[in-house]
């Protein structure tokens, strides 16, 4: 389904959008609609999702209840109710994913705990492709885009990294180091032409895995992330941003945590991304939050990536500065091909992600895969 805005406030459109693009198998258009109209702030917008997640689970409407779970669990910070949401969710999307012949569930052992991994084999058996989403992401929610790459040909493994879903849950933390995590999968199921595909800010983690670890052989940054501490900081006013870089330099952080608490009660977008950011990272103040942001960087490593490169972007992305296609695009000298693609609003594809067309995107992505069979 193509963007429909259904909020004026643009975090909130997004995230309701991010169901819709997969139609009527995740929700129905006229309840999300009526849902929205009816969403005031986030008190409101956590009771509609949950009572239409009661609503579709009682009319045993599996993947709809899934996904409105998901959403109502969406802005909730760290409680026993963002907790019982997401369980409600899974719940939910393994009762459909648990009859999928054609997928298998296994834990690849990381850290001391282990990472959810869905496997989707191919008979055609092109190449294997590791995927995995970035900030806010759990890999359910990918199922129904994935699996139709597993039909395209490819055998697919799609994670959970520290930081993400289940494996958050078992207290791995996110961390930029993904060349670790990716390198466990690829070890633990011995794999070979490899391509890795990063979904959001898995952009960052699929090219930062790419760069110290030669076995991947394709890369896909689905979208592009050059910079976290620069993307997280985007959406503040460019002054107060100037001033908070000057602050870091000299890490004042008693004056940056007074000014970060200020700016997230006045926008939610920094609001969610710094309260979520706490929750994955484990850290209780932003000061420390973003001081890990800084760790999630391709500065000074792009020469490293040397494998087939695909970067993807938004026109309207409201979340990666614009600026950071281009860097990659300029920076990625060694990369052994490098092909990019600035999705734009007249196709559908503007949206973070390519989200309101992210068939759009999938496509693009195959065409380019399978461009390397024929050679």
């Amino acid at each position: 389904m193509p963007y429909i805005k259904l909020h004026q406030i643009k975090q909130l459109d997004f995230q309701i959008n991010r169901i819709l693009m997969y139609g009527d198998c995740a929700c129905n258009f006229e309840e999300v609609k009526n849902a929205a109209s009816n969403i005031t702030d986030l008190d409101t917008w956590n009771k509609m999702w949950y009572a239409l997640g009661e609503q579709a689970e009682s009319e045993n409407r599996i993947l709809h209840a899934a996904y409105y779970y998901r959403l109502a669990e969406f802005f909730l910070r760290d409680s026993a109710e963002k907790q019982e949401m997401y369980r409600r969710s899974i719940k939910n999307f393994h009762k459909v994913i648990g009859t999928d012949k054609a997928m298998d569930i296994e834990y690849v052992p990381y850290q001391g705990a282990a990472m959810k991994t869905f496997i989707f084999k191919s008979h055609s058996a092109k190449g294997n492709l590791i995927v995995f989403g970035g900030y806010d992401s759990f890999i359910e929610e990918f199922y129904l885009a994935v699996k139709e790459w597993a039909n395209c040909g490819y055998n697919v493994y799609l994670f959970e990294g520290p930081g993400q879903g289940e494996t958050l849950k078992k207290g791995l933390t996110f961390e930029p180091e993904w060349e670790k995590p990716v390198g466990a999968v690829i070890d633990y199921f011995k794999l070979r032409d490899i391509g890795v595909i990063g979904i959001s800010w898995g952009g960052y983690l699929a090219l930062r895995a790419a760069a110290f670890d030669k076995r991947i052989t394709r890369v896909v940054a689905y979208d592009i992330l050059y910079d976290g501490f620069d993307c997280m900081t985007n959406p503040i006013a460019k002054r107060t941003k100037s001033i908070l870089d000057f602050l870091f330099k000299i890490r004042v952080k008693p004056v940056i945590n007074l000014i970060i608490h200020s700016l997230m009660k006045k926008e939610l977008i920094i609001n969610w991304a710094v309260s979520h950011g706490q929750y994955i990272t484990g850290t209780d103040n932003p000061y420390d939050f973003y001081c890990h942001l800084m760790r999630h960087s391709l500065k000074g490593i792009m020469e490293n990536i040397q494998c087939d490169v695909l970067l993807l972007a938004g026109e309207r992305d409201h979340y990666v500065p614009a600026s950071h296609y281009d860097i990659l695009m300029q920076g990625l000298t060694k990369a052994k091909t490098l092909s990019g693609r600035v999705f734009m609003a007249a196709e559908g594809g503007a949206e973070h992600c390519q989200v309101g067309n992210h068939r759009l995107a999938s496509d693009y992505i195959m065409d380019w895969l399978n461009s390397f069979q024929v050679q």
